[in-house]
C-alpha cells in the first residue's frame, strides 16, 4: 500500500509539469475584455477555449489533451483581423505583451525564435531591396548582403534544432545567388526556387497558415517586373496557379481543397471574378464534387451565376394579366436591379436618391427593376407607389423568396447593374457607388 502511495505521489509533479500556461498583458487594458483560443488544423480552426481579459491580464492553462502546434488567439472583432498566432510545444510556458506595436513574446523559446527569425531575415531583405532601388551594381556589396542573409538563416536553423519552429524556419530559406544578378534575373530565380525548401506534406506546416500564406504570396507577387494588365495579368495569374496545383498534387484532396478555397476567397474579395471562376472551374469544383462538399459546390455555382459578365438570372412577373421576363426587356441601355423592403429604413433613404439619379439620365439610359422582399403586400404597395417610373415586383416570403435566393440576397438594399444584354456589369453597394460607376465610364 505504501509503495502504491509513493508511486502516486511521484506522478503528481509530472502531471503538474505537463500543464503549461499562456499568460499575457494587453495595453491599453480598457480596450480588451475577452479572448478566444483556436487550434489551427489543415482544413479549419478548432475552438479550444474562451475567457475574460481582466485589467489587461489573460491567463490560460493548457489541458493535457491540448495538441501541440499552431494556435490562434482572438482578442476582438472582427475575428479575421483581431488576432495573432502562436506556437504551443507542450513543453514550455508562454508569456507575451500585446499593444498597438504588436506582439512581444517575453517567455517561450519557440515563439521568441519565430518572431526574431522573421524580423532578422526581413531586415536583410530590406537591404537587398535598397541595393536594387539605388541602382547599385557593386558585386562585392551584393554578395556581402546575401552572405549576411545566408549566415542569418544558418544561425537560426542551428538555434532552432529540435523545436517546432525549425519547420517554419527551414521552409522559409531564401534563394541565395552565387554571383551578381540583375533585377529581372533575380526576380526570375526567386520565383523559380520559391518552393525549394517547403515540404507540403509536413503536418506541422499544414496545421498552420504558413503554406496557404506562401501560396497566396506566390500567386500575387510572382509577376514580371513590367506592369501588366488585362489579358496578360489574367494569363500570369493562371500560370502561377497552375504552378501551385503542380506543387500540391501530392497532398490530400481535402487539403488541396482548403488551399484552393483560400485563393478563391481572395479573388472574390478583390472582385477578380475571372480568376475566381478559373480556380473553381479548373480545380476547386472537381475537388468539392469528389469530396461531396455540397455547401462549397453551391457556393461556387452561386458565385459564378452572379459574376461580372454573367447573364443575370431570369426574373418573371405578372402585370395586367401578362407574364413579363427580365430577358425580354428592351427599354434601356442599362438596367438597375434593386432588392429592397418597405420595412428597411436604409432602403427608404436610398430609393429617393435612386429615383433622382435616374431622372437626371438621358431617356432610355437606365431602367430600374425594383424587387420588394416583403412579408405582406400593404406596406409595399404604399411605398412602391412613390416610384411609378420603376418596374415593381413583389417578392413575398422575404428572405425565403425565390428571386432573392437566386440572386443570393442577404441584406437590403442590394444592387446589380446590367447591360442591354442583361449581363452583370456592376454590383454597387448603394446609390453613391452607382453614381461613381457611371462617373468612371
Amino acid at each position: 500500500m505504501i509503495k502504491k502511495l509513493l508511486c502516486i505521489l511521484l506522478l503528481i509533479p509530472l502531471c503538474m509539469q505537463a500543464q503549461q500556461t499562456l499568460s499575457g498583458t494587453f495595453s491599453p487594458a480598457e480596450d480588451f475584455e475577452w479572448f478566444i483560443i483556436y487550434k489551427l488544423k489543415t482544413t479549419h480552426q478548432a475552438y479550444v477555449a474562451n475567457g475574460k481579459i481582466v485589467d489587461g491580464k489573460l491567463r490560460y492553462t493548457f489541458k493535457p489533451s491540448d495538441e501541440k502546434g499552431m494556435y490562434r488567439l482572438v482578442y476582438g472583432l472582427p475575428q479575421e483581423s483581431e488576432n495573432f498566432d502562436f506556437i504551443y510545444s507542450g513543453e514550455e510556458d508562454i508569456a507575451f505583451d500585446f499593444s498597438e506595436k504588436g506582439i512581444d513574446f517575453t517567455l517561450s523559446k519557440e515563439n521568441k525564435l519565430n518572431t526574431s527569425y522573421f524580423s532578422s531575415i526581413n531586415n536583410v531583405k530590406r537591404q537587398i531591396n535598397t541595393f536594387y532601388q539605388n541602382g547599385d551594381t557593386d558585386k562585392e556589396a551584393f554578395l556581402a548582403i546575401f552572405k549576411m542573409l545566408d549566415d542569418t538563416q544558418n544561425v537560426f536553423e542551428k538555434e532552432a534544432e529540435g523545436t517546432m519552429v525549425s519547420h517554419f524556419i527551414k521552409a522559409s530559406r531564401s534563394y541565395i545567388p552565387t554571383a551578381y544578378e540583375k533585377p529581372q534575373v533575380m526576380v526570375d530565380n526567386i520565383k523559380k526556387h520559391y518552393f525549394d525548401h517547403i515540404d507540403f506534406s509536413d503536418s506541422i506546416l499544414q496545421n498552420s497558415d504558413f503554406i496557404s500564406e506562401k501560396i497566396s504570396n506566390y500567386v500575387f507577387t510572382a509577376m514580371p517586373m513590367k506592369e501588366i494588365t488585362g489579358k496578360e495579368l489574367i494569363a500570369q495569374y493562371k500560370k502561377n496557379i497552375a504552378t501551385i496545383a503542380q506543387k500540391i498534387q501530392s497532398v490530400s484532396k481535402d487539403y488541396q481543397k482548403t488551399l484552393f478555397s483560400v485563393l478563391w476567397e481572395q479573388m472574390v474579395v478583390l472582385e477578380n471574378d475571372a480568376i475566381a471562376n478559373h480556380i473553381s472551374d479548373k480545380y476547386l469544383l472537381s475537388l468539392a464534387t469528389e469530396l461531396n462538399d455540397k455547401t462549397l459546390i453551391e457556393k461556387l455555382e452561386k458565385f459564378k451565376r452572379l459574376s461580372f459578365g454573367a447573364v443575370a438570372p431570369e426574373i418573371t412577373w405578372v402585370k395586367d394579366n401578362k407574364t413579363h421576363k427580365l430577358s425580354e426587356l428592351d427599354s434601356a441601355e442599362n438596367y438597375v436591379i434593386v432588392f429592397w423592403s418597405s420595412t428597411c429604413s436604409h432602403c427608404l433613404k436610398e430609393l429617393p436618391k435612386l429615383k433622382e439619379f435616374v431622372a437626371l439620365q438621358e431617356k432610355g439610359k437606365l431602367q430600374v427593376v425594383a424587387i420588394g422582399l416583403e412579408d405582406e403586400r400593404a406596406s409595399w404597395a404604399n411605398e412602391s407607389s412613390f416610384y411609378p417610373e420603376f418596374i415593381h415586383i413583389l417578392g413575398l416570403q422575404k428572405w425565403d423568396n425565390e428571386i432573392g435566393n437566386r440572386y443570393d440576397v442577404s441584406s437590403t438594399p442590394t444592387f446589380f447593374i446590367l447591360d442591354k444584354d442583361k449581363r452583370i456589369i456592376g454590383k454597387p453597394y448603394g446609390v453613391k457607388e452607382l453614381k461613381e460607376f457611371y462617373t468612371k465610364e
